[in-house]
C-alpha cells in the first residue's frame, strides 16, 4: 500500500479573530489541535513535526493595521498598550490582502514574528516574551537559510545564505541576552517554559556562542534541579559533556 502523502494544509484552519487595537475582523491560520505528530527537537530544544513547521503559525496577525502577538497574548493588550501599538507600529503598516495565503511562507512568518516583536516593543512587554520571539524569529531565519541551497545562481545563493545567517545570529543573541534577564526578573514559567528548561536553552545559546563558563554553570543548575523533566536532564547531561570536551580543548590548545 502506498504511503499517502499529507500537505501542511491538513494542519491547520482559518480562525475568525476580531482585532483589539483596530475592532477589525480577519483571519488567521491556527494549528488543529494533537493533529501534527512530533519528532523530536534540536539541541535547542527547537520543535520538529512531521509534515509542518509548526513555527509558522506561533503569531496572530491583524491585516488591517498590523498589530500581531503570540496567539496567547494576543488579546491581552490595556488601552495604555493600544495607544503605544497604534503610534508606533500600526502608523507605519500598509494593510494587506492575505486570502490567498493558502500556509505561510518562512518570509510571511518572519514578518508577522517581526511585526509580534514591533508590537512587544511597543506595549513594554516583558524580556521573557521578547526574548522568546527574538529566539522563533532566528529559528526561521536558520530555515530561510537552507532554503538558500536551492538558489540556482551561486553569487545569489551566498548572499542570501549570509544574509540568513546574520539575521539568525543576531536574533539568538537577543533572545539569549533577553532570557537571562528574565531569568533574573521574572516568575517562572516564562512564555511556558519552566525554570530548568529555561536555564537549558540559555545554557546551550551560551555554549553557542562560546561562553562555556556559563554553559557549564546553567548545566549544573539544570542536573541537580529535582523538577527538570528525564528529556532535559538527558540533554544537559550530553551538552555537558560538549562543554567538558570544549574547555579540555581549549586549555590543551592554550599549553
Amino acid at each position: 500500500m502506498a504511503d499517502v502523502l499529507h500537505t501542511e494544509d491538513e494542519f491547520i484552519f482559518d480562525k475568525k479573530m476580531v482585532c483589539p487595537v483596530c475592532d477589525k475582523p480577519f483571519t488567521t491560520k491556527v494549528l488543529k489541535s494533537n493533529r501534527a505528530r512530533r519528532l523530536g527537537a534540536d539541541a535547542d530544544l527547537r520543535p520538529r513535526f512531521e509534515y509542518i513547521d509548526t513555527l509558522k503559525y506561533g503569531v496572530c496577525s491583524c491585516p488591517n493595521c498590523g498589530y500581531s502577538a503570540m496567539h496567547s497574548a494576543f488579546p491581552n493588550v490595556v488601552s495604555r498598550q493600544i495607544a503605544n501599538i497604534k503610534e508606533q507600529v500600526c502608523t507605519h503598516f500598509l494593510p494587506e490582502n492575505r486570502s490567498g495565503w493558502t500556509v505561510y511562507t518562512y518570509d510571511q512568518a518572519i514578518a508577522m514574528n517581526e511585526m509580534a516583536l514591533r508590537c512587544a516593543e511597543a506595549k513594554m512587554a516583558k524580556d521573557g516574551e521578547k526574548s522568546y520571539l527574538h529566539m522563533v524569529i532566528s529559528w526561521l531565519y536558520r530555515e530561510k537559510e537552507k532554503e538558500a541551497e536551492n538558489i540556482s545562481d551561486e553569487a545569489l545563493r551566498a548572499q542570501q545564505a549570509e544574509y540568513c545567517h546574520s539575521k539568525a545570529e543576531s536574533h539568538y543573541m537577543e533572545a539569549f541576552e533577553g532570557f537571562q534577564r528574565a531569568m533574573m526578573n521574572e516568575m517562572t514559567p516564562i512564555m511556558g517554559l519552566n525554570q530548568p528548561t529555561l536555564e537549558y536553552i540559555i545554557a546551550y545559546m551560551a555554549f553557542h556562542f562560546g561562553k562555556l563558563e556559563v554553559a557549564a554553570k546553567l548545566i549544573g543548575s539544570v542536573l541537580t534541579t529535582s523538577s527538570a523533566s528525564r528529556n532535559v536532564k538527558d540533554r544537559a547531561l550530553e551538552l555537558k559533556d560538549e562543554i567538558i570536551r570544549l574547555i579540555k580543548e581549549k586549555k590543551s590548545g592554550a599549553k
